[in-house]
């Protein structure tokens, strides 16, 4: 049995290619106070009526960076000073409504938290058993703390560079929450962790295990993993990694998380009603490439993780290629699930 706590689950572990920082343990219960109880259905997310509307297999849309209008530089407009201020002011106006969309998801997620911890004795696990527990609210859960953890530094760099956040925060993304990474900063994290990925792959001589378990993986898979994964600080790459045993804690961690992500999507239907954005996040989770690939493609490969899942671990999984994969979707078949 899977039971996982929200300080088990590395929800950004490069949640959508990005570096996440290490969590201190593992707990049974959530971190959040706790408020009234609300019910949730066994297809649909009964969340208050503020929460944003979405299709369970969806995270909120409030946990996703808001659209972002950058204005247009007019002829013979300078850039500097009177264009870059006006990007600034944009900037800025993106940042104010990620912070705003932080606190809107720490109020939801209360509720289940609370929900969680006073039925189901804080387990993951007997909260999806029991239909309690949507897809959609797992990842308003995972992104909701990822998000948090960086809330203090993030508003201190954003009180004090104002509009020239941007410039300062471009080479510094574990310190931004999720809602407030701009495209080109989300795009800069997967390409440089599709190329970490590429090289320890190249350097993975290892045969996978035939065994499920991560006790049954060498210090080189562990390795891999988190470098495909991006569960740990290059920074630990210059001592030669991490030590064995908090290597093995975060791959398993990953892991169970993963187990019960792909129950969840199937719970909720399959891939067919999630949103593109949802299934490149999933993919990064899984160490599976997506830059340069439309959306019939990504789903594919999403759903040749869900199919092989059936016949391989998780960890013989992670440690090869889709191309390999016992199951291999091409994008014009038909998605099943």
């Amino acid at each position: 049995m899977i039971t996982l706590s929200l300080r088990s689950l590395r929800a950004a572990s490069r949640f959508q290619g990005i570096q996440a920082l290490p969590l201190s343990e593992v707990k049974t219960h959530f971190v959040f106070s706790q408020t009234p109880l609300f019910r949730y259905a066994s297809t649909t997310s009964t969340l208050p009526a503020k929460t944003p509307r979405t299709h369970p297999v969806n995270g909120p849309s409030t946990t996703l960076p808001a659209p972002i209008s950058v204005p247009e530089r007019a002829e013979g407009q300078s850039f500097f000073p009177s264009y870059a201020l006006t990007l600034g002011k944009a900037y800025l106006t993106f940042y104010k409504t990620g912070v705003k969309n932080i606190y809107t998801n720490f109020k939801l997620s209360r509720g289940i938290q609370h929900a969680i911890d006073a039925q189901h004795a804080s387990s993951f696990s007997a909260a999806v058993a029991s239909a309690s527990l949507t897809r959609s609210d797992l990842q308003l859960l995972i992104r909701n703390w990822h998000d948090i953890k960086r809330v203090p530094v993030f508003a201190l760099v954003l009180m004090i560079c104002g509009e020239f956040t941007p410039l300062v925060v471009i080479a510094l993304s574990g310190v931004v929450p999720w809602t407030c990474r701009i495209p080109k900063q989300i795009e800069s994290d997967r390409r440089k962790l599709e190329q970490q990925r590429s090289t320890s792959f190249r350097e993975l001589t290892t045969v996978p295990p035939t065994q499920a378990g991560v006790e049954h993986l060498g210090r080189t898979q562990l390795l891999h993993i988190s470098r495909s994964l991006g569960l740990s600080s290059g920074i630990w790459d210059w001592v030669g990694g991490l030590p064995t045993s908090l290597l093995r804690r975060n791959v398993s961690r990953r892991i169970e998380y993963l187990a019960l992500d792909d129950g969840l999507i199937r719970k909720a239907g399959g891939i067919k009603d999630m949103d593109v954005e949802e299934v490149k996040i999933a993919l990064v989770e899984r160490g599976v490439d997506i830059l340069g690939k439309g959306e019939a493609q990504l789903k594919g490969d999403l759903n040749a993780w869900l199919l092989s899942r059936e016949k391989a671990s998780a960890e013989k999984l992670l440690l090869t290629r889709p191309s390999v994969w016992p199951v291999k979707m091409k994008p014009q078949e038909k998605l099943k699930l």
